[in-house]
């Protein structure tokens, strides 16, 4: 299996610490995040692409060119225009079934490996938080939506920026979202299209932290010396 880490992005929210340091390589206990998200890769994991974009030469003469023997290949991201375009730079150089994960996320080696025993699937935690969006779930508790303004009362669920997918992904075009007044594509919600035609399995997290924010950065980093 092939592995796709994105880490293309610039980090605003982490600013000004990300306008020198990718975000990707901000410590967490003593080690780079992406180092975290390459130990977490489950051993099924042969060759890992990662997306690179901000301050992408420190990504790279960081993290080198091999994980756990593992071969590391590199894509640049130019334009920055969503995690869906990330993906689709990597169109000729994946094939069969492959794991993608976002490069500022902590996960855990065991959803990784549960997530991979599908043909294709998403990782969701459970929250009773109020949240932008919140994936839909069918009664078989498949993905097949995202919810920009789910209920208060109701369990809702948070994408956590990993998945399993296959070349049937690039059979459907990418659908557009508007981030900070910019008009990106992405990944999750182009995940819904292919979900009309395709069962999209769902894990839920059992450990999972984001690291967006810097009231995120000080929880994992806590959580890291527990």
């Amino acid at each position: 299996m092939q592995a796709v880490i994105l880490a293309a992005g610039k980090g605003l929210r982490l600013a000004p610490l990300t306008n020198t340091t990718p975000k990707t390589l901000i410590d967490i206990g003593g080690k780079p995040l992406m180092q975290h998200t390459l130990e977490a890769l489950p051993d099924i994991v042969r060759e890992i692409h990662i997306v690179v974009g901000h301050l992408k030469d420190q990504i790279i003469k960081t993290i080198g060119h091999a994980s756990k023997g593992r071969p590391i290949f590199y894509a640049e991201q130019k334009i920055l225009d969503g995690t869906g375009s990330a993906l689709h730079l990597l169109k000729d150089k994946l094939s069969g079934t492959f794991l993608v994960v976002n490069g500022d996320d902590l996960y855990a080696e065991a959803d990784l490996e549960r997530l991979a025993e599908h043909p294709a699937a998403i990782l969701l935690s459970e929250t009773k938080e109020t949240i932008p969006n919140s994936a839909l779930l069918n009664e078989e508790k498949q993905f097949v939506g995202i919810e920009a303004d789910p209920p208060k009362a109701e369990t809702k669920y948070r994408v956590c920026g990993a998945y399993v997918l296959d070349e049937r992904f690039f059979f459907y075009p990418l659908s557009s979202v508007q981030v900070r007044g910019q008009r990106e594509f992405s990944l999750p919600h182009t995940l819904v299209r292919m979900s009309a035609d395709i069962p999209i399995k769902t894990e839920m997290a059992t450990a999972w932290h984001p690291v967006g924010t810097p009231e995120e950065l000080a929880k994992a980093r806590i959580k890291s010396r527990s």
